[in-house]
């Protein structure tokens, strides 16, 4: 067995090859579905004069054309907040127009761009006396909700603040330019520069917020020269925040960035490499850069929570690391992470911590480890490893490995980072193999004794002629990659 074990860790350590896609096709109704949060500025005329106008806001779209929220505006100074109701309807070129009822007063139909198939928009106001534009950012990237908390503001964020500010009560222009940091704990720091009327500082603030379920939240951050509260949401997976100051006398809103952020696409099934083939248990890798500050690799079981400075966190919750290096970590998944919500996933590499992304969970996402080109690790009745030179045989009964299998009925006890217990550890969920796309007579499917996160499959060969055929294997619904394995007469 310690065969495979090294084998298992060479197919979990091969590089990610990214994949490029161009996008393409038309737009409707439909295609805007999900929660979405938006952020205005601009002018409104209000008794003949024009006033500084912010707005942030969040609105439900149900993808049939109708649409429901609320929001906070600043008039002039004047904060307000705000219930809305109305209808939309989004053309085959990607335009739209939307009629809201802002607290049971008709406003004047509202023009807008789908962006980015339905993930964002821009938007601008044609109503006279009104110089108003903004942007929408759904909540997640995919249609719906997503679960935050404060745990979802994590690591460095560029932002930018404009608007108008009151001095000596004046309006002045404003902006604020310069980064914050959360450790995801619900304190804040950050450094900026000011400028206020043509008059810049730099300054140094330190704060806190929360963040509620829905993903709005509110921020409190002090400076020398005073404090400035702020109601805030985040949009895409974590890689918007948007903020609008509840102060009286501004009108001041803005958005900030991750200053480093994984991409959903570089965490991946450590088997098949799939982004978002992520379950509960299951051995995962992220790819990247400064992951880590140097290379090593697990040699006790537990797992240890810790490697070379760096950790893994999965909703707050510490993840059994495998791997480091500076590129790539292999971890496990915990095994009581939700699948019914989105989770944030967090690295910290020393003293610095990764912004938050947002990750879906399934509860099944099977991964057949590979080697070689493209080849399934399958172990034959003699224990040799599956190839061309070495093919098992129709009626053999042969064992595959995986990750991914879902949630198991377990021989023994099993914990987050340990090994899978002595006995049969069967998966419980629905599950099915085929080889060649032809359905075989399968005896297992569960956790392998002795090791984390990996999953074997046994299963009969079918009678076929020789030759490499794709191996495939399905949990709930949801199918692996298609490595082959050879058969010979």
């Amino acid at each position: 067995m310690q065969f495979f074990r090294w084998l298992t860790l060479v197919a979990f350590l091969v590089p990610l090859h990214a994949q490029t896609q161009i996008g393409g096709g038309n737009c409707a109704t439909s295609t805007l579905s999900g929660t979405y949060f938006y952020l205005l500025s601009g002018s409104v005329q209000s008794g003949g004069n024009y006033y500084a106008y912010a707005e942030l806001g969040r609105l439900l779209a149900d993808g049939q054309g109708n649409v429901s929220g609320q929001s906070q505006s600043s008039l002039g100074g004047s904060l307000t907040s705000n219930s809305l109701v109305g209808t939309y309807s989004v053309q085959a070129n990607c335009s739209g127009t939307m009629s809201l009822s802002v607290n049971g007063q008709a406003e004047s139909p509202i023009t807008f761009q789908v962006t980015n198939g339905g993930l964002a928009a821009v938007v601008a106001f044609s109503a006279p006396g009104e110089v108003v534009v903004g942007r929408v950012y759904r909540q997640t990237a995919q249609a719906g909700s997503i679960q935050c908390g404060t745990g979802s503001l994590t690591g460095a964020y560029g932002y930018l603040l404009t608007g108008v500010a009151s001095v000596s009560g004046s309006a002045v222009y404003y902006s604020d330019a310069g980064n914050v940091v959360s450790g995801g704990g619900g304190s804040l720091s950050s450094q900026s520069v000011v400028n206020l009327a043509g008059t810049t500082a730099s300054l140094q603030a330190t704060g806190s917020y929360s963040i509620a379920s829905d993903c709005t939240g509110t921020a409190q951050l002090a400076n020398q020269s005073g404090s400035s509260n702020y109601f805030l949401a985040v949009a895409e997976d974590g890689q918007t925040v948007l903020f609008i100051e509840t102060d009286a006398g501004t009108t001041v809103a803005g958005s900030a960035q991750p200053q480093f952020a994984a991409p959903q696409g570089a965490i991946v099934n450590a088997a098949s490499f799939a982004p978002r083939a992520l379950s509960p248990g299951a051995l995962f890798s992220i790819f990247g850069s400064g992951l880590s500050q140097q290379t090593a690799s697990a040699t006790t079981i537990p797992l240890p929570a810790t490697l070379a400075s760096t950790q893994v966190r999965v909703n707050g919750e510490a993840a059994p690391l495998l791997y480091v290096s500076p590129g790539q970590i292999n971890a496990q998944i915990p095994l009581d992470v939700s699948t019914t919500q989105p989770v944030s996933l967090s690295v910290t590499s020393g003293a610095t911590q990764s912004n938050a992304v947002a990750l879906s969970v399934n509860p099944g996402a099977p991964g057949i480890f590979e080697y070689g080109q493209n080849r399934a690790i399958v172990q034959n009745p003699d224990y040799s490893l599956n190839s061309a030179a070495d093919p098992a045989h129709p009626g053999d009964v042969v064992v595959a490995y995986l990750t991914g299998g879902g949630s198991v009925t377990p021989a023994g006890p099993l914990a987050t980072g340990g090994a899978a217990p002595n006995g049969v550890s069967p998966t419980t969920l629905g599950y099915s193999i085929s080889v060649g796309g032809q359905q075989v007579t399968q005896y297992y499917l569960g956790l392998t004794p002795g090791f984390v996160g990996l999953y074997q499959a046994n299963f009969k060969v079918p009678n076929v002629a020789a030759g490499d055929y794709p191996l495939v294997i399905t949990v709930n619904g949801v199918s692996s990659n298609a490595p082959v394995v050879s058969i010979a007469p």
